[in-house]
């Protein structure tokens, strides 16, 4: 299933795909009960950072999973999705269980993967079961289900699970929930990239002009789509990115602010105290104490 790292310059526990034999490949189909086992009573006691995508049915019981900073609740129906690189906090796996499927990004073929993307200004990390109803969600879980349970391997397993998942994730993001969580759909390609671009350089570039550079584009284009998409300008969403690293090296691991700046690009502490300051209304360290 997974393995367990450390990353020195962070202390941020990463957590990287390990499937358990290499038949299993790229996609891998369990229990939550079979993860508890196989990780053992400690894996799910600290915050983690995947390397991996995972997505969860609660089928029974009850519990809460942070995901950057947001607590969510899940009950019985509701789907969960931890995308590669965000943080996220178990709470009491040993309340749930239910079906999961851990992936490796490449595992989804590009157009699907871009589809989902694409499908809204910002993907939630929570289907609520209501939201669920009615949709063929559940459909595409057991088709899931059934491929990850075939004792086939080789390629044609493989590919069948892919196309099961990908058949998922599409079914999610057609259900995405209606309020302002999932956002209107992502129409205008050069939004998309502006918006992978931050994914990829938020830490060398802070300024819109860099990205219009990159992207061809001029400063006022981004900003039009920026608004139009998310009514946010492009500098609040390069800002809303920087920060949200910021928050997730200081919470969940003890590099010094200093270490922390240079690592988002800022060639002095300094700098990078006020620039966290305005944005998040306290210092680094003030918000690393209230963690």
């Amino acid at each position: 299933m997974v393995k367990t790292g450390h990353d020195a310059s962070t202390d941020i526990r990463p957590v990287r795909f390990d499937p358990p034999t290499a038949e299993v490949g790229d996609i891998e189909v369990l229990s939550l009960e079979r993860m508890r086992v196989r990780g053992g009573p400690d894996e799910f006691l600290t915050p983690q950072r995947l390397d991996f995508d995972m997505l969860i049915r609660i089928d029974e019981g009850a519990a809460t999973h942070t995901v950057d900073f947001t607590e969510h609740s899940l009950n019985p129906g509701d789907v969960l999705w931890v995308r590669a690189g965000q943080m996220h906090q178990w709470g009491r796996i040993d309340d749930i269980d239910g079906p999961s499927v851990l992936f490796a990004a490449h595992a989804i073929d590009d157009r699907t993967r871009e589809l989902v993307r694409a499908s809204g200004t910002a993907i939630p990390n929570v289907w609520p079961a209501a939201v669920l109803e009615g949709t063929p969600v559940a459909e595409a879980w057991a088709l899931l289900i059934s491929c990850g349970l075939q004792a086939a391997t080789g390629d044609l397993r493989d590919a069948a699970l892919a196309h099961a998942t990908g058949a998922l994730l599409t079914q999610l993001a057609l259900a995405q929930p209606a309020d302002q969580t999932a956002g209107p759909p992502a129409t205008h390609e050069a939004y998309i990239w502006f918006r992978d671009e931050i994914d990829r350089r938020f830490s060398e570039w802070h300024q819109v002009t860099h990205y219009a550079d990159r992207l061809g584009y001029s400063p006022r284009t981004l900003n039009r789509l920026a608004r139009a998409h998310t009514g946010r300008s492009a500098k609040q969403l390069i800002d809303e990115r920087v920060v949200l690293e910021a928050k997730r090296l200081l919470s969940h691991g003890d590099a010094p602010v200093a270490e922390i700046a240079e690592q988002l690009g800022f060639d002095d502490p300094s700098n990078f105290s006020a620039y966290f300051r305005t944005r998040a209304g306290v210092t680094p360290g003030a918000f690393r104490k209230a963690g």
